[in-house]
């Protein structure tokens, strides 16, 4: 598989220069090199790309949707404009592509650590997804993700075809998780690719930590669970946030874990978050109810997904 390579970009300028330049370094190079300027700015883009700009401020979904409407034939990788790859990327990545599904590579953080950001998602039941091996170093982990991170995944075309583009309502954040629930409904399986090395600027666009980013967190992930999750996970999805936000508090509270630097608009950020995925859950609902006719895993399948790949205390309030 030869895909093409959408790139997202809000910025422009160096960040997607040197992702550019790293994908052109490729031994299997991509069919084409396609970047969606999602901003109305006029941002520097490197000669030779195809170029979809949006004319204005366009979230992830939305971004990402008008780059793959333009791909009608073969795999596709989406790549942010924040990552750089190794030379041999795109060639472990289509090695390793022997059914039809989503094939997530293994993400480092570019600050020279040699640290992972992450390889693929663990999921909390109430639909919040944590980054798999998140500032650790490399290690081995199951060939399979709970979820697939946006930062840099390979579709094939069969995936997109079936379970549909991103749900644009999430403007940025939580789409990566909503088509990967979407996606595991429908048969297909979250690959992970350790060979494919792909380093990435974590926190380049929201920052690591904003109120606009733990609103939008804590939003997407309320209509995910609604329109995905199994009716198990559901019915106890108050109890579950409820926990999770009383450990990233007491996060918040000790410089510890997930609630680091949140302080108190970061809590009031996460409250509303929570309030607007609640109103806008019924919408969530309807989409369920369109999409189960053509759901291949059943409620059992969903929750055992849930269970194999769920995330830990460990993983929310790490131990100093």
């Amino acid at each position: 598989m030869t895909p093409t390579a959408i790139i997202i970009s809000h910025t422009g300028g160096p960040l997607l220069a040197r992702c550019v330049a790293s994908l052109r370094a490729q031994t299997q190079r991509p069919a084409e090199i396609l970047v969606v300027v999602s901003t109305a700015k006029d941002v520097p883009v490197p000669t030779g790309v195809r170029v979809i700009a949006m004319g204005r401020s366009a979230g992830f979904a939305e971004a990402a949707n008008a780059g793959l409407r333009e791909v009608t034939d073969g795999g596709i990788l989406l790549l942010n404009d924040d990552t750089c790859a190794a030379a041999d990327f795109i060639e472990k990545l289509s090695a390793a592509v022997k059914a039809p599904g989503i094939y997530q590579p293994r993400i480092m953080l570019n600050d020279g650590s040699t640290r992972i950001d992450n390889t693929g998602h663990r999921l909390f039941p109430d639909g919040f997804n944590f980054a798999r091996g998140r500032n650790l170093p490399p290690a081995d982990y199951p060939p399979e993700a709970g979820a697939f991170s946006g930062a840099a995944v390979l579709f094939t075309p069969e995936v997109l075809q079936l379970v549909g583009l991103f749900d644009e309502d999430f403007d940025a954040f939580g789409e990566d998780l909503d088509l990967s629930l979407r996606a595991r409904r429908s048969g297909f399986r979250i690959h992970y690719v350790p060979d494919a090395v792909i380093h990435h600027e974590l926190g380049a666009t929201y920052g690591r930590v904003s109120t606009r980013k733990i609103f939008l967190v804590e939003r997407n992930r309320t209509w995910a669970a609604v329109r995905s999750m199994p009716l198990a996970a559901l019915t106890t999805l108050p109890a579950w946030t409820g926990l999770r936000l009383t450990t990233q508090a007491f996060g918040a509270a000790t410089g510890r874990g997930l609630g680091a630097g949140a302080g108190i608009r970061g809590a009031m950020a996460a409250l509303a978050g929570n309030g607007a995925g609640l109103l806008g859950a019924r919408r969530a609902w309807r989409k369920r109810l369109t999409d189960r006719h053509a759901w291949a895993a059943g409620e059992r399948a969903m929750l055992s997904h849930i269970m194999a790949h769920r995330a830990t205390g460990q993983d929310i309030l790490p131990r100093s």
